[in-house]
């Protein structure tokens, strides 16, 4: 409601300003304001919506309505109970119930670079756009001697051509002609190696089995190197490899650190126990069942699942169900909303200026 009164407000302060000639709906606009003035700490429902584009009120481009003639006979048209005006379309002015300037219409706001804009610059001396920009660099040559390349590691391309014109280097690697075969062709000298007339390998066939084998090899070297029976001691444990006597010092294990264990000299009582019934629940499938075994029921559809039939070639086409499939989306993202993209790109909805 807030914003409502101050748009409606700088709305009808700057309408003499903004609006060329007559505004025909400042009585409307101070009837508004007035009422949203009376209204204003008064409690009820509000619709919240979207403002208005800067484009409503240009309808140069609309097409306008142009009505039917009417009949020159005297029957006239036939009798009608209800008549509706189209659908109105579009951003015009007659499709919202009730339409507000724009705040931004006469926002004395200017960009901070048009507003800072350096004009044209004049320069005192008319030579000072042919001079070089910045200080003049000095060079480090103190002596005054003009600096020549030596290029000792350089070479003149002309003066070795000239040099090697008519030199022939001496034949240093000699090889026989080349061998021509393959693709199926493979003759005598075509391939690298493998013996002296180079030809193809011979097929050697895989052994599929060698792991096999080679595991068999390596289980009997392994096998023959085993007793004919396994180890077997008839000593129990928990004593030491040797007597006590040698390994203690003592005839019994002793030295050992333990925490002495006092006796028990409470009387507990004899507590309640668990219950445990004197014959337990039988198991399985024969006699786990309360009820016994079910019975048999028969399969309902007696012959099994069975297939539709294709229709026939006269039927009627199927019905089309008037939904489509795909639909949009009902709640669509903030960001296309018209207020917050004119908050993020206001110069795209700027009005043009005459």
């Amino acid at each position: 409601a807030c914003h409502s009164v101050l748009g409606h407000a700088r709305a009808s302060s700057l309408a003499g300003t903004m609006v060329e000639g007559e505004d025909k709906h400042a009585a409307r606009r101070a009837e508004i304001l007035a009422a949203s003035l009376a209204d204003a700490n008064k409690t009820g429902w509000g619709y919240f919506g979207c403002t208005a584009p800067l484009a409503i009120g240009d309808n140069s481009y609309a097409p306008h309505l142009t009505k039917k003639p009417a009949p020159e006979g005297e029957e006239g048209e036939p009798l009608k109970n209800v008549q509706a005006a189209t659908l109105k379309k579009g951003s015009g002015p007659d499709v919202y119930f009730q339409f507000e300037t724009p705040l931004a219409l006469g926002d004395p706001y200017v960009d901070a670079g048009l507003r800072d804009r350096k004009g044209k610059i004049w320069m005192l001396d008319p030579e000072a756009s042919f001079r070089p920009p910045g200080n003049i660099k000095r060079s480090t040559n103190k002596l005054g001697y003009e600096y020549i390349e030596h290029c000792d590691s350089a070479k003149d391309p002309k003066e070795i051509k000239e040099k090697f014109k008519d030199y022939m280097p001496p034949r240093q690697i000699y090889t026989s002609a080349a061998k021509k075969g393959g693709g199926g062709v493979l003759t005598r000298g075509v391939l690298f190696g493998f013996s002296e007339d180079r030809l193809a390998v011979e097929h050697m066939p895989d052994d599929y089995d060698g792991p096999k084998k080679q595991r068999a090899e390596e289980l009997k070297e392994h096998k023959s190197k085993m007793q004919e029976m396994a180890f077997k001691g008839m000593h129990y444990g928990n004593t030491p490899f040797g007597n006590n006597t040698d390994t203690f010092h003592y005839d019994i294990p002793t030295h050992v650190p333990r925490d002495p264990v006092p006796f028990d000299t409470s009387r507990r009582m004899a507590h309640e126990a668990p219950f445990r019934p004197s014959h337990p629940t039988k198991k399985g499938i024969l006699k786990g069942l309360m009820g016994g075994i079910p019975e048999h029921i028969p399969d309902p559809v007696p012959g099994g699942a069975t297939r539709k039939p294709p229709p026939p070639d006269d039927a009627p086409p199927a019905f089309k169900n008037g939904m489509p499939n795909k639909v949009c989306n009902p709640m669509p993202s903030v960001v296309t909303n018209l207020r917050n993209m004119r908050n993020e790109r206001p110069q795209c909805f700027a009005r043009p200026v005459l």
